[in-house]
């Protein structure tokens, strides 16, 4: 099935649907149809009953594709059935059908203009398992699955122990109350992270047969019928304040006047509630204020549909793994089968390295599921499924540079030789860019002066003159002067950004300065120190310690030559001045400096960067008032946020 399911989805990424139909005969298009739906069954009975193989976004694009293939295929207007042989059978009171979606603006605003409403009630739409719950005269006597949406399993022993189920109503009402069941973000992360996601969890959970585990599910109600007619609901605002009186806990409701408002709010929980929720939704409900009982009886009500956010994971097909080389480390990534997510187009992912790619089991051809961590960084979530005889990912034995035997801890794989070249010409690109050193070309000038052995070491740098760079094609006498007039304005340079500089695994500008920090502000105080005296410095371990001095005295000679040139020194250490005590985060971009020249300040006046939103934060400096994660995490613990121009003031 996943051979086939991935030739299908590759078909579908290839071509469109319209495509399809205007350049393949009728019996393929009708087998193709066949496909589909068999695919579509399938995955819904997956979804509904057992643990998904493919993301949301992927069964869309299959649904999708079958509507546009044959848009009246009974298979569209049937919902996805959760049963089991395991439970007795019991007719729901209320029907619970499925809902329209819509992924994007424009989708929303087709419907959405048909609709024609003066107001939209707007409510989240939880992800989780839905329920019924079944109430004579106030008194609750059963829960029932959605099942085929008119005859669903009943859950009732499972469900009596949830959290937030009222058992006896203040009322006398009789009839049905819809629910989401949810595991709750830190329930999910405290016992059961073993499962893919908190839905899948509790998908789990209220199917047990021995009652575990249905203590740590939560109910949140959005919707109520009354059967024998004895409390008349005005419309959804009511029913929702009414579940409320109830003791119930009831889902978020906004009441919104236009097309735009519904768009801006989703917008805005996307980037700012969302992540903060308790729980997991994946978009919001939208319907009328009105109460519309016929609609409600449709397999897809009209007058309702669920905006759905934007594609966070979606599944595809690892194709191969590129070795990228960094100096002497060797990483893994992931090449995959393109696909949309989050708005760009994904065709790598990262591995980290081989002890991930371990864990996760992964082979060329495993169908895998993507994420976007922190909106930035695709990464490879799970395996979905590998083909038998799948291919083993070949982890390489021997540096593609020197040759040498590389070492592979699990964590890192790295040629250990001080003297391979992808190490030594790291280090020229570390220094460039850590000095900010503008108009010094990699490709025009620093390859070629390696290659050519005119630069092999950070101290052949500062011997270097304009006549040196213009023999080089696409070098210019003009161009050539203004990269070493850059190089050169360098005149001074705190310790450790000279350290970091030089490239020492794991010894960045911020490890560097703790050491300064206790005390060990030369070069050569550092040099001298015991690995114990570094291991007891704060932040520091016998690790960190003895490969921050292992460095230093394997470059110490380099690092002397450079110093010898007159053309760079080091910064005397600052003692205390007015930022003492106080860190700062910058973000977003500054109107009268760079990020690097801001840090420096801080640095000169006693104080400490951040590159992120750490706990005992004192200030975050932004122009911006954009909702971004560190902007948001910020307001959260209570760190004080200031602009560019109130961090100057505090240095005047």
């Amino acid at each position: 099935m996943a051979k086939k399911q991935t030739e299908l989805f590759q078909k579908r990424e290839d071509q469109t649907s319209k495509e399809v139909q205007n350049s393949v005969s009728e019996p393929e298009i009708i087998a193709r149809i066949e496909e589909l739906e068999e695919l579509i069954a399938h995955h819904r009975d997956l979804y509904y009953n057992k643990t998904p193989e493919i993301s949301d976004a992927k069964y869309d694009l299959l649904e999708d594709e079958l509507r546009e293939l044959d848009p009246t295929h009974p298979l569209l207007f049937k919902i996805g059935q959760d049963s089991s042989p395991l439970f007795t059978k019991t007719e729901h009171i209320m029907p619970m059908m499925s809902q329209d979606k819509a992924s994007h603006e424009a989708e929303f605003r087709k419907w959405a203009k048909k609709r024609n409403y003066t107001h939209f009630i707007i409510q989240y739409k939880l992800d989780g398992i839905s329920i019924e719950l079944q109430y004579t005269s106030g008194v609750f006597q059963k829960a029932v699955s959605r099942g085929d949406g008119k005859v669903g399993d009943d859950l009732t022993e499972n469900i009596l122990n949830a959290q937030e189920l009222v058992k006896q109503l203040p009322s006398r009402f009789t009839g049905a109350i819809r629910a989401e069941v949810l595991l709750f973000r830190d329930m999910f992360n405290t016992k059961y992270s073993d499962n893919q996601n908190p839905r899948n969890a509790a998908a789990g959970l209220i199917r047990r047969k021995d009652h575990i585990g249905s203590e740590d599910l939560t109910l949140i109600c959005y919707d109520a019928y009354s059967s024998d007619n004895l409390i008349n609901f005005k419309d959804e605002i009511h029913k929702v304040k009414w579940l409320k009186e109830q003791g119930f806990q009831v889902v978020k409701t906004k009441l919104v006047n236009s097309i735009e408002d519904v768009i801006a709010t989703r917008q805005e929980v996307i980037e700012t509630i969302r992540d903060s929720l308790e729980f997991e939704i994946d978009g919001l409900v939208i319907k009328s204020r009105d109460i519309d009982l016929e609609d409600l009886k449709r397999v897809k009500p009209e007058k309702q549909i669920a905006f759905k956010f934007p594609a966070e994971m979606i599944d595809t097909t690892l194709l191969d793994v590129e070795w990228s080389v960094s100096g002497q480390n060797y990483t893994p990534v992931a090449v995959v089968r393109p696909v949309e997510l989050m708005g760009s187009t994904i065709q790598r992912a990262s591995l980290a390295n081989p002890n991930i790619m371990n864990e996760l089991g992964v082979k060329i051809g495993s169908d895998v599921m993507l994420s976007k961590r922190g909106d930035i960084i695709p990464k490879i979530e799970y395996v979905i499924s590998t083909p038998d005889n799948a291919p083993e990912i070949t982890i390489p034995t021997f540096c593609g540079s020197c040759e040498t035997r590389l070492i592979n801890e699990g964590t890192r794989l790295y040629c250990p030789n001080e003297q391979c070249e992808n190490r030594l010409y790291h280090r020229l690109v570390k220094w460039i860019k850590k000095l900010g050193i503008k108009h010094f070309s990699e490709k025009l000038i620093l390859q070629p002066l390696y290659e050519t052995d005119k630069v092999k070491t950070i101290a052949d740098l500062y011997e270097l003159t304009p006549s040196d760079l213009i023999k080089f094609e696409g070098v210019q006498e003009k161009s050539a002067k203004k990269a070493l007039t850059n190089l050169y304005a360098v005149k001074e340079i705190r310790l450790e950004r000279f350290i970091a500089g030089f490239d020492i695994e794991g010894m960045g500008e911020r490890m560097v300065i703790k050491a300064v920090k206790a005390g060990y502000d030369t070069l050569n105080a550092i040099k001298d120190a015991s690995v114990d005296e570094l291991a007891s410095i704060d932040g520091f371990a016998e690790i960190s310690a003895e490969a921050l001095l292992i460095g230093i005295n394997k470059l110490y000679p380099e690092m002397k030559n450079v110093l010898d040139s007159g053309k760079i020194a080091l910064i005397q250490p600052f003692s205390e001045g007015i930022l003492t005590g106080k860190s700062f985060c910058f973000t977003g971009k500054l109107n009268t400096m760079k990020r690097a020249e801001a840090e420096e300040i801080v640095v000169k006046h006693g104080g400490e960067t951040k590159s992120s939103v750490t706990k005992n934060l004192s200030y975050l400096v932004t122009n911006s008032t954009e909702q971004t994660t560190k902007y948001k995490k910020a307001q959260t613990q209570g760190t004080a946020i200031i602009t560019e121009d109130e961090f100057l003031r505090m240095i005047e």
